[in-house]
């Protein structure tokens, strides 16, 4: 009897578990590959590329041996592939990931980012209004960026009855208040799926 009502116990037990409703949406780490996934950019595309970027900026003698922390002005990405990719996603995340590592050994221009950013900046150097290091305490000339840093994002699709194939360059530069290309690198994704996703 104890057996069989045991028996019973496990059978109920197993079929309210059975029935429980599974989560519609499950969490997971932004870093890695999920269930859900296309041979377009994605989140751990953006992590991987700005995290190697800023080590590399980061080694720089120009910035790693500066005696005072030069300021960066991390400019827009252009997306010049076909994939639909948010840019002031990558920019956000670029500079994030940039301050997270800085060590203080790099100080960010805080202004918002904008299409007409670096034509006002152009203006505010050709009157003498901003000059690199300067800290805008006398009221006349304030601080602008020592060096300025640009992301491009090219790409090549390719497509056969067997899946598809995509390829993208992130392209990195960092070039300095007089417009002399200071560093430059490049960042390579490859990726191939039978079926392509829709990115939104």
């Amino acid at each position: 009897m104890k057996h069989y009502f045991l028996s019973i116990v496990s059978l109920c037990f197993l079929a309210g578990c059975a029935s429980a409703p599974q989560p519609a949406v499950s969490y997971v780490d932004p870093g890695s590959q999920g269930q859900v996934a296309g041979t377009g950019v994605e989140s751990q595309d953006i992590a991987s590329a700005a995290q190697k970027a800023a080590q590399s900026i980061l080694n720089i003698p120009a910035i790693a041996q500066a005696t005072t922390p030069p300021t960066c002005l991390v400019s827009p990405v252009t997306n010049r592939s076909a994939s639909p990719i948010d840019t002031n996603l990558y920019t956000t995340k670029l500079r994030g990931i940039l301050m997270q590592n800085a060590r203080g050994k790099v100080r960010f221009l805080a202004r918002d980012v904008s299409a007409s950013l670096n034509e006002r900046e152009q203006k505010l150097r050709e009157a003498g209004a901003v000059q690199p290091g300067a800290t805008g305490a006398d009221g006349r000339v304030a601080a602008t960026y020592d060096y300025i840093l640009t992301a491009e994002l090219q790409g090549i699709s390719t497509a056969t009855s067997k899946g598809q194939s995509e390829y993208f360059l992130v392209a990195f530069k960092l070039v300095d208040f007089n417009d002399m290309l200071v560093w430059e690198s490049q960042y390579e994704i490859k990726k191939e799926g039978r079926e392509s996703g829709v990115y939104r």
